[in-house]
């Protein structure tokens, strides 16, 4: 069978001889009489013509569903052979919050850079929005956010768990009167221990503080407002920021206070001028999702996508 399975894939999509004739360059006579070809050696008919606009007949579903996976396989195929014929210096994009690019990957990733040294890798922080738009651009090969993007497009994996607690600079004299909830920098780290484990504070006890809180747009940010509602008051928001960190350390400094996501005190440097409390509400856990393209990936994106996937933290 000759291979005009594009010719025919292009009428399909276009729903039209005429505009898929136009989109092939090819005059409409010789499209109208490829795909009669087409289907003169299958022996059906792959379009229903009396239908304005044309339409599949039940061979032609079959057949177009097939050769889009022969089609899939061909350009993963010439993917992978262009790749070989560049060589094996291949940038790889990724995307996530700047705390993730920052702290989480370089060392995540590290163990892959050893197996592939011909991979770079290349960090792009944004909204779960901003990189949803960049992997349908074809900009990314993966992000890891904490916000579904809902895309037909993009295949999404629950790739972990965290918390969501509560920031307090230690000179805070609620502190005094919330000392079974509270936990220093050290203990924090260890709050899994049933020596060090405390109770989850009642946030309400906090809703005359000044909040330190994301700008609009960041799932955090949504979820602290949830958070203090749900509690029975809205925050009073003393300063908006663009970055979780930032907003760390200015309670480090004594500013305000703030929520932030469990895995900082992991990456930082151990403080007494700061005090952790753990809260009791289901916003306060969300779901790291990881989010890649469902066809088209290259090669070593799949493998880097592999290999993230294969290091996910959920039960862990």
């Amino acid at each position: 069978m000759a291979d005009y399975k594009e010719y025919v894939h292009a009428v399909y999509q276009e729903k039209s001889f005429s505009n898929a004739a136009k989109k092939l360059f090819v005059s409409q006579p010789w499209l109208s009489a490829t795909v009669k070809k087409v289907e003169q050696e299958i022996g059906f008919p792959i379009f229903n013509r009396s239908t304005n606009p044309i339409s599949l007949t039940e061979e032609g579903r079959y057949y177009i569903r097939h050769i889009e996976q022969i089609m899939a396989l061909e350009k993963e195929m010439a993917q992978h052979f262009k790749e070989l014929r560049e060589g094996q210096n291949l940038r790889l994009h990724i995307g996530s919050s700047m705390f993730f690019c920052t702290y989480v990957l370089p060392s995540l990733l590290a163990e892959f850079q050893a197996q592939y040294p011909q991979a770079v890798l290349s960090f792009k922080e944004g909204t779960t929005a901003n990189l949803a738009k960049r992997l349908l651009d074809g900009k990314l090969d993966f992000f890891l956010e904490a916000e579904d993007p809902a895309d037909p497009q993009i295949t999404t994996q629950s790739w972990a768990t965290e918390e969501i607690v509560l920031a307090v600079p230690a000179q805070n004299p609620l502190n005094q009167e919330l000392r079974p909830y509270a936990y220093s920098f050290t203990d924090f780290l260890q709050r899994e221990k049933p020596q060090v484990k405390r109770p989850p504070v009642p946030l309400r006890a906090f809703q005359n503080e000044s909040f330190l809180m994301l700008k609009s747009g960041h799932d955090i940010h949504t979820r602290s407002v949830t958070l203090c509602r749900n509690a029975g008051f809205n925050p009073k928001v003393s300063m908006y920021l663009a970055q979780m960190m930032t907003a760390y350390y200015l309670v480090c400094e004594g500013q305000g206070i703030t929520f932030l996501r469990s895995t900082i005190p992991e990456y930082v440097t151990p403080t007494d001028s700061v005090v952790f409390y753990q809260l009791e509400d289901p916003a306060a856990l969300r779901t790291i999702y990881l989010s890649y393209l469902s066809q088209g990936t290259s090669t070593l994106g799949r493998k880097l996508i592999d290999y993230v996937w294969s290091r996910n933290l959920l039960g862990k």
